[in-house]
């Protein structure tokens, strides 16, 4: 890709699972092999970690299940030791297309950003989107607006890039972090307060390959909401 300067951004790929053995080896095979693809493994009981490094992948893995939240700060305390100039997230259940992990960067670059998100309301696929995600996913994008002063359109989308210089720069916060599983609300609430910029391009979401969502639906929707309230409250 070709960005705003001379050099080609060094970028990682970072996978978060659980539980994931079944489809992940497809994922990775999916990834441009000029990228780096990082798997923090959340206490996986049916062999994920063995199929991320059968497919060259490097493994962090925790000892047990902490949660998505505790593994997407995992996943940044591991971007901020990287010689690279982007990583990109990618939910491990396939419903995130790798080939469009470019122009998240080259948005990041074009507009000097700190985060973009991968925007399934931007996205062409968003009118047949589950009722759920249609229905409740601006409410609560509306509502991290409001807090944040940001202006998007989907902020619970798990497929995004984050530049690395602007994480070391909050590096510290991190262990702030108080969310172990709907990391997304709290993370923008914080960044926003350490004046991190964000972007958003349209995405296109696909079927899990295999398996279920270990999220939930009311159990996520009350998750989110909980994930703010603690996060507003929140003096440290």
């Amino acid at each position: 890709m070709s960005g705003t300067g001379s050099k080609t951004p060094r970028v990682a790929v970072f996978l978060t699972a659980y539980n994931e053995a079944s489809v992940i080896g497809d994922i990775i095979g999916r990834i441009d092999k000029a990228y780096r693809v990082f798997v923090i493994d959340d206490g996986s009981e049916d062999g994920t970690a063995d199929v991320c490094r059968n497919n060259n992948s490097r493994v962090v893995s925790h000892p047990i299940n902490l949660g998505q939240g505790a593994a997407g700060v995992t996943m940044f305390k591991v971007a901020c030791s990287l010689d690279c100039d982007y990583i990109v997230h990618l939910d491990a259940d396939g419903q995130h297309d790798p080939a469009e992990i470019d122009k998240l960067v080259q948005k990041a670059e074009q507009e000097q950003l700190d985060v973009v998100v991968g925007s399934r309301i931007l996205g062409s696929d968003h009118d047949s989107a589950p009722f759920l995600r249609r229905t409740f996913l601006p409410y609560y994008t509306w509502i991290i607006n409001k807090v944040t002063g940001y202006d998007m359109t989907d902020a619970m989308s798990g497929f995004r890039a984050h530049r690395v210089s602007a994480l070391r720069r909050v590096f510290n916060i991190l262990d702030q972090m108080l969310e172990p599983q709907y990391l997304a609300a709290e993370m923008f609430i914080r960044f926003s307060k350490a004046g991190l910029t964000v972007g958003e391009v349209p995405i296109h979401m696909q079927d899990r390959l295999k398996g279920h969502s270990h999220k939930g639906t009311i159990r996520y929707g009350w998750g989110v909401l909980k994930a703010i309230l603690r996060t507003v409250l929140d003096r440290s």
